[in-house]
């Protein structure tokens, strides 16, 4: 009953390459569904907890272009392979999303502890069930020291994230490199804040990938491997 947890940088290939190794080992893939899990238990709008994740200070005023150019690019539209959210919705500023779905001020804040507790509680209750590659969430730390689990993080240098985001997404660099640079500023807070260590620290992963050096496909059969030898 293998777990995966895939943690990296937006532009890294977390999403992408989690998807491949699930499929080829026959895994469930979790993403997004943490958040929708954690807002059930709590009782809570979704967008307050993906506030709570990446809350990165004036969005409203630095990325104004950035999210109109965003949603018109159809952010919203697509089928995800998750229920709630629309291909690119993970990408969108919190605020913008709350917004948009008439969140914004509904159910208060979030307290750290419940939050955390919360988080933990759908983390840990994955574990138990196996068979699940985890992208993100801190769910490397929640299951630091869990057992038949393997912790995966990836690298990759700020030119390749923005090429890719560039691709992916059609952003104009200028947004591409704001976004990223935001977003793993946001990343690297939510982590120190709840576990005290750097997102990238590689004592916390078995193995860390460059993606500056490797292809999402050569990743995944890397990881298909060790998963193979180590669980």
């Amino acid at each position: 009953m293998p777990v995966i947890t895939i943690n990296g940088p937006i532009g890294c290939g977390s999403v992408t390459i989690g998807q491949m190794v699930a499929e080829q080992m026959g895994l469930s893939f979790v993403d997004r569904l943490v958040f929708t899990e954690a807002s059930r238990i709590i009782g809570t709008p979704v967008g307050t907890l993906i506030a709570k994740e990446q809350r990165v200070d004036r969005f409203r005023d630095r990325l104004g272009r950035f999210v109109q150019t965003m949603l018109e690019r159809s952010a919203m539209s697509g089928v995800s392979g998750e229920p709630y959210f629309g291909r690119g919705i993970e990408n969108l500023p919190p605020e913008t999303y709350m917004d948009l779905t008439g969140e914004s001020g509904v159910g208060g804040k979030v307290d750290d502890k419940t939050f955390i507790d919360a988080m933990t509680q759908v983390v840990t209750d994955i574990h138990k069930k196996g068979d699940a590659v985890i992208i993100g969430r801190g769910a490397n730390q929640i299951l630091a020291d869990a057992s038949q689990t393997l912790h995966v993080g990836l690298l990759a240098p700020l030119e390749v994230r923005v090429e890719t985001l560039m691709s992916r997404e059609h952003f104009e660099r200028d947004e591409a490199e704001i976004h990223v640079i935001e977003l793993e500023r946001a990343r690297e807070d939510f982590v120190k804040k709840f576990w005290k260590v750097h997102p990238n620290d590689p004592q916390h992963y078995h193995m860390i990938l460059n993606m500056g050096k490797m292809s999402p496909k050569t990743a995944a059969e890397v990881i298909v491997h060790a998963a193979g030898d180590l669980l």
